[in-house]
């Protein structure tokens, strides 16, 4: 079967559910047709002409970028303006775009622990997992094959299944109890009722109070034993990203437990600090946000593009893996628009 972009999208969609994004963003499938054939992906942070001239010389018929091209609606599509370009050219080249922001921000495994990975934190765990998209899910059905019922429960990412028989209930009937995310509880049910599970029996949905371990914002990680001197963070921080200057406010003798948020997550910082972190890392961070009165805390500003690049790789491999057929690369070119100038005292 040839896989088509509505096959990387699904995926795509798993692992970071479009319901997760913040509301403000637009993400999934922006550009193209989702029954094209994909033979070959490009993966990237920004859409630019670069980009797309790129996607063009490596014959690609889909771009997956971090950040969406389209935010706000358009009325016109025309080679006029720099957004004009851009999409006229994808269209004209059948080069279809999925974007994964937000969503991908929230997700497990996904931008800020894949920062994390990169600075070489261990243990990690979400920072703010706030997010009560929960449910529990009660399945009554006379279907006897308990195997096959938790392998479905758990291919929607179920936690905590299990099953037990009530003696002297009609039917010889079976009850199957699973917390789930509330995003995938709508798919689970279509499935039920194709498989014939509801024929004969019953899906009730509770809410749960205790938070989503799939979803959440920032993440928390430590370093081995006695961790790194200031300095050491810094020099670390620096030569992990590939930045030349690194802005960063307060000061800590040692620091182990550090936490981080890819972009602009500053608005985490407070988080950070109950977590007991000697450290945040982020971006974006605003002149009067930069003052903090902890003492033995360093907040640090790694720039936006640098936060979330590695991102791009990470993202060619799930795919690579996920889609063994298809040949997914690695953007080559540098889409950060902000330079820094380094004079030269010699």
């Amino acid at each position: 079967m040839n896989t088509q972009v509505q096959h990387i999208s699904t995926f795509l969609h798993q692992w970071a559910p479009p319901s997760t994004k913040l509301d403000y963003d637009n993400v999934g499938l922006l550009i193209g047709n989702p029954n094209q054939p994909v033979s070959r992906i490009l993966t990237c942070l920004d859409v630019t002409l670069e980009i797309v001239e790129e996607a063009i010389e490596q014959e690609c018929n889909l771009i997956v970028a971090h950040h969406p091209l389209i935010f706000k609606s358009i009325d016109r599509i025309n080679p006029t303006s720099e957004q004009g370009k851009i999409i006229y050219e994808l269209i004209k080249n059948d080069i279809a775009v999925i974007a994964v922001h937000t969503n991908l921000d929230a997700a497990l495994d996904g931008v800020s622990f894949v920062l994390a990975k990169e600075l070489q934190l261990e243990n990690l765990k979400f920072l703010d997992s706030n997010y009560n998209i929960s449910r529990k899910i009660v399945l009554t059905t006379n279907h006897s094959d308990s195997d096959s019922v938790l392998k479905l429960l758990n291919y929607y990412s179920a936690e905590e299944a299990h099953y037990y028989q009530v003696a002297g209930r009609k039917d010889d009937q079976h009850t199957y109890e699973a917390i789930i995310d509330e995003h995938n509880v709508g798919d689970l049910k279509k499935e039920l009722k194709k498989n014939g599970l509801l024929d004969r029996g019953s899906f009730q949905l509770m809410d749960v109070a205790s938070p989503s371990n799939n979803v959440g914002m920032g993440v928390v990680g430590f370093y081995r034993d006695k961790g790194l001197t200031q300095q050491n963070f810094l020099e670390v921080v620096s030569e992990a990203l590939g930045v030349k200057a690194v802005r960063f406010s307060g000061s800590a003798e040692r620091i182990k437990k550090v936490a981080v948020c890819g972009g602009a997550g500053v608005s985490l910082a407070r988080k950070a600090i109950a977590e007991g972190a000697q450290a945040f890392i982020t971006a974006d961070i605003k002149y009067h946000d930069y003052f903090t009165d902890t003492e033995n805390f360093l907040l640090v500003d790694v720039g936006h593009y640098e936060s979330e690049v590695p991102m791009v790789a990470a993202l060619q491999q799930e795919l690579s893996e996920a889609f063994e057929n298809i040949q997914v690369l690695e953007t080559n070119v540098t889409t950060n628009p902000m330079q820094v100038f380094i004079p030269d005292h010699k």
